[in-house]
């Protein structure tokens, strides 16, 4: 079963619709804020005590906080003035992380990257492993993106809106340089970029090579889709190849996800909202206002997949495009449906859940 967009048109594992509904839990916690409604705000933040090396990547995302495209949408007009100390904040209270936007450039040892860990990758500091990657050794990068866990922490009151998070690290000080230059000038959000000469350090059910320092994203999709915003791409793990492979008898050359990102989104409040702000955000798994990228080896592959896949996401067929709704919904019953729409152009399957890929009604 995968986990992006194409796993998640299909029905879901049980403990994703649990972990959905728990983070509604948590929102729903949230009842009353006392005082005056906080401003957002994005931080950057470091070790005071970080290598240099590691301090000077951050001060590189500083200063293009006005240029990369998620960074420029987090800041507002507000651009942070110098770094945070992220060993500083990690020992403020909740209120001081949960309504900024964070993005944490370090080791896995930093404090507050610790906290924040989704506990998808582990660090030994003689290797790696990254689940849908597999087990890692050599200048391994590594670069996670969602919701501030801080925001829906117990102590916050009321979430006024959704803050989201970055985390740029790695393995060695080098490997966090790889992620931060692949999340500025490539625009990853989500995925493993390794240095030349990286090994297996043993087997594993699912494996994905890192990619390369000089990869390449497709040039098959625009920065703006009507008055969306391409915000960053998510490199897919192997679950999303055995998905397709699952539905398909055939495995995809490369799957990407590109995500956008529309106006006033992350703006609303309330636990009412909880869910599809979790799919409107970063996480690998959050597949609202995303797009879809799958490659084959030929174009004959690509026109046997299509229907197949389809299928698997419930689809009707409409003209030359395949249509329906990407769903999800918590044990709670609480629904969250949007627009999917799926076709093929050449070798390539797309996949898309925003409303600017949405064919028009028909009449009847």
């Amino acid at each position: 079963m995968s986990w992006g967009l194409f796993g998640n048109a299909q029905i879901r594992c049980s403990w994703i619709r649990y972990g959905i509904w728990l983070v509604a839990c948590v929102c729903t916690l949230s009842t009353a804020y006392a005082g005056q409604t906080p401003q957002r705000t994005l931080k950057i933040c470091v070790a005071a005590d970080a290598p240099a090396i590691v301090r000077q990547a951050a001060q590189q995302v500083l200063a293009a906080v006005t240029t990369q495209p998620l960074l420029r949408i987090m800041a507002r007009g507000r651009v942070p003035g110098k770094l945070t100390d992220s060993l500083q904040l990690a020992k403020e209270p909740d209120a001081a992380r949960a309504y900024s936007h964070l993005v944490l450039v370090g080791l896995p040892t930093d404090p507050l990257i610790h906290a924040a860990w989704q506990r998808e990758a582990k660090f030994n500091g003689h290797g790696c492993y990254i689940f849908g990657f597999g087990y890692l050794h050599g200048t391994i990068g590594y670069i996670e993106s969602g919701r501030n866990p801080f925001l829906h922490a117990a102590a916050i009151k009321r979430t006024p809106f959704e803050t989201e998070l970055v985390t740029l690290t790695g393995d060695t000080p080098q490997a966090i340089v790889l992620a931060v230059h692949a999340f500025l000038h490539k625009e990853l959000i989500n995925g493993v970029v390794a240095a030349p000469g990286w090994t297996r350090s043993r087997p594993s059910l699912l494996e994905r090579a890192p990619l390369a320092p000089d990869f390449v994203p497709p040039n098959l999709t625009p920065s703006h889709l009507g008055s969306a915003t391409r915000i960053g791409w998510t490199q897919a793990d192997q679950t999303e190849y055995r998905g397709v492979q699952a539905a398909c008898n055939v495995e995809p050359q490369v799957i990407w996800l590109a995500k956008y990102h529309l106006p006033g989104t992350w703006s609303t409040s309330g636990s009412s909202h909880a869910i599809q702000q979790y799919l409107d955000g970063l996480d690998r798994r959050a597949y609202g206002d995303t797009l879809w990228l799958a490659c084959f080896a030929s174009r004959a592959q690509a026109v046997v997949a299509l229907p197949r896949i389809a299928l698997a996401a419930h689809l009707r067929q409409q003209g030359d495009r395949w249509i329906g709704h990407a769903s999800s919904s918590s044990p709670a019953g609480k629904p969250s449906a949007m627009p999917l729409t799926l076709w093929q152009k050449g070798n390539w399957l797309y996949m898309s859940t925003l409303p600017q890929h949405a064919p028009p009604r028909t009449r009847r």
